[in-house]
């Protein structure tokens, strides 16, 4: 077996949200793009790794096309015992170059290559670049994640140091030892007042509290060359490729800056690949998540076009009390990362209790307008009204979308049970990855979900074959064989009784959290 950094040092092969093609779709469409349907796409991963990424989407798109393909043989090999282990029937991965990637491959829908443009070598990123090209369907989209300047000068020198220490020792885990000890060095050392001293203690915190492998694989490979935006935009388009935006869209807008700066930018950059690179000036940038497409967008949104999506979200009020969604009173809704939006339109509020009923699941635009209308008492089936309501709605989630993350947009819905059911159902791919023993699962909305000590036991038990009675005996048992530990007031439990117990008060909840997580299916 050939041997590359990979087999000896796995990357951990975890989903990555922003590459979801429905994700892809959402800024395609509200470019005025027509993207290909998702429920029946044909992907291409460069880089797969063990299909982490890849197969819990797959998994539920049975009528969707995958292909990954990785230079670790290890990696493959995992991937391969895992597709076994799901039944998962529609993604292959092959051991591969990318530079072996021809005709044969045929066409795609959408192209994904995380963690690896900035990576590999000048002859390989161009050969990327080549595929997305060559590859992509007329109105398909590509996905290239890189490091970026001026972000990474900083990283980088790090980066340097940490290589100048560790190429001294041969072996793999070795060197990445080597680099620890020369970051816990510098921390120590890195106490003098000034503004270089500030930015190494910032780096070094982050860079320490990463994994071996992203340690390894992000700083001490050979190959690590981060570039301005504008050169990457430069290289695509070379190969006929256009910017279509980034994954994560909220980072294009400059109202975010601010009025001043945004009226500076406006001076300083007349189009958006010009806007984009001076607010990476502004921001120190070190990564992005580029999308490219063959057809020109259109960057002025069409509120509109979100009849085309679903729509979802986690916010709630953030008063004590419930939101008055017939006056014109401001009501403020906190978003799961702390910010905090307000409004006074009524449809909007009547739009976010909608929302907040139906969450963790999506809802369709149209039948959002029709619910928010229901709850004001008025009449959804009235067209002039109908249409007027739409406009409002839609401008609104538009902006809060662009602005924040209190909004999420889907081109798909997601079915996914508000509550446990009798018999619970989470995807055989988190179940495998539990079984594996990864602490984490993709949940329907492919983010990367930590789970508690319990939620580990549990999972691999919810394949929709057991009630609740069998999912509590599996329980038990693995308490009384020391597997899971149950306590009550601080105590550890042993009688089978009481472990029972104390099992059945929390087993509900665990399985409705695991719920209002996203991870079961409906």
């Amino acid at each position: 077996m050939s041997t590359n950094s990979y087999d000896e040092i796995p990357y951990d092969s975890h989903p990555y949200a922003q590459t979801h093609p429905s994700r892809m779709a959402v800024v395609a469409t509200l470019f005025g793009l027509q993207p290909p349907a998702v429920e029946s796409c044909r992907v291409l991963e460069l880089g797969s790794a063990a299909g982490g990424n890849i197969i819990p989407i797959a998994e539920s798109f049975p009528n969707s096309q995958w292909i990954g393909i990785d230079l670790s043989e290890r990696q493959i090999a995992d991937g391969h015992k895992m597709l076994a282990a799901t039944g998962v029937k529609n993604v292959q991965l092959r051991h591969a170059s990318i530079l072996e990637v021809d005709e044969s491959y045929g066409q795609f829908d959408y192209i994904i290559a995380h963690g690896v443009f900035s990576w590999v070598p000048s002859e390989v990123r161009d050969k990327i670049l080549a595929i997305c090209a060559e590859r992509l369907n007329p109105n398909g989209v590509a996905y290239i994640s890189y490091n970026t300047y001026p972000g990474w000068h900083m990283r980088g020198m790090i980066r340097d140091m940490m290589k100048y220490h560790s190429n001294n020792f041969p072996e793999p885990r070795q060197r990445v030892q080597q680099a620890r000890a020369l970051l816990d060095f510098l921390a120590a050392s890195a106490r003098q007042e000034g503004p270089y001293s500030a930015l190494l203690k910032s780096e070094l915190e982050s860079i320490r509290n990463q994994s071996d492998n992203y340690l390894y694989h992000e700083h001490l490979e050979q190959v690590n060359e981060p570039l301005y935006f504008h050169q990457f935009i430069g290289m695509a388009e070379r190969h006929g490729l256009r910017y279509l935006g980034e994954a994560r869209l909220p980072t294009m807008v400059t109202g975010n800056f601010g009025p001043e700066v945004q009226k500076t930018l406006k001076t300083l950059a007349p189009n958006q690949i010009q806007t984009e690179q001076y607010m990476d000036f502004l921001r120190n940038r070190m990564f992005r998540e580029t999308l490219l497409v063959k057809p020109a967008p259109n960057w002025t949104i069409e509120p509109l076009c979100l009849r085309k999506l679903h729509v979802w979200s986690c916010g709630r009020p953030a008063g004590k009390t419930e939101p008055n969604i017939h006056s014109e009173e401001t009501e403020q809704y906190q978003t799961r990362s702390g910010m905090s939006l307000s409004t006074n339109r009524p449809l909007l509020k009547a739009a976010m209790k909608a929302l907040g009923e139906r969450w963790p699941g999506t809802i369709a635009f149209d039948d959002l307008r029709r619910a928010a209308r229901a709850l004001l008492g008025g009449n959804p089936d009235d067209a002039a009204g109908a249409e007027d309501d739409a406009k409002v709605l839609a401008l609104g989630l538009v902006n809060t979308y662009i602005s924040s993350d209190l909004i999420e947009l889907s081109a798909i819905p997601i079915p996914v049970a508000r509550k446990a059911g009798e018999k619970p159902r989470a995807t055989a791919s988190a179940r495998e990855r539990v079984a594996l023993g990864a602490a984490w699962a993709a949940n329907r909305r492919h983010e990367l979900v930590k789970l508690s000590d319990l939620d580990l036991r549990l999972l691999p038990l919810l394949d929709g074959q057991r009630d609740r009675p069998a999912i509590l005996d599996a329980l038990v048992e693995k308490a009384i064989a020391g597997d899971l530990t149950v306590q009550k007031n601080g105590n550890r439990l042993t009688e089978r009784d009481a472990i029972r117990a104390g099992l059945t008060a929390i087993l509900d909840q665990a399985l409705d959290n695991l719920a209002v997580q996203a991870v079961l299916a409906e």
